[in-house]
């Protein structure tokens, strides 16, 4: 998906550079361009929305290792709880996912996000999900969950033959 946007993008730059430059405005091709140009435009327009962009890396994460456990923290200031929700799978994957409202739309600049977001993160092997914890105070959810114990290994000497 990275690349298919950084061609997306890069086409639309090298539009956008042809039809700039006057010499080739004269050009018979510089209809064709133009043409290119307006296409590119819809489909950056229609497939990246602020919005989504927006969300790239959203909310924001902490992770600690102490000696007992894994703690998670989420940044998602502004998000009532009843709009969040978080799931753990059977194989160790927990999703965060949610809707942060917007309540105006009369901004003449906006950089906060609003809108729906997904963050998934692979949790470590020695998780263990029956020991878990969660809070949510002053927008920040934090997600505390155990360690499994360490097998001990057992040796023994072999008889050489």
């Amino acid at each position: 998906m990275n690349k298919l946007l950084q061609s997306i993008l890069a086409i639309s730059l090298i539009g956008t550079a042809l039809t700039a430059n006057n010499s080739f405005s004269s050009s018979d091709y510089s209809s064709e361009f133009q043409a290119m140009q307006r296409y590119l435009d819809t489909i950056v327009d229609s497939h990246l929305t602020r919005s989504k962009l927006s969300n790239i890396g959203y909310p924001r994460l902490n992770i600690q290792n102490s000696q007992e456990n894994y703690i998670y923290e989420f940044d998602l200031s502004g998000i009532d709880k009843e709009n969040i929700k978080l799931s753990i799978s059977e194989n160790n994957i927990l999703t965060l996912s949610g809707f942060k409202e917007n309540k105006s739309n009369t901004y003449i600049k906006q950089e906060i996000f609003y809108g729906s977001f997904s963050r998934i993160v692979k949790l470590p092997d020695d998780v263990n999900q029956d020991i878990l914890e969660t809070n949510y105070i002053n927008g920040i959810l934090k997600l505390t969950i155990g360690k499994k114990t360490p097998k001990e290994t057992k040796s023994r000497i072999l008889e050489i033959k």
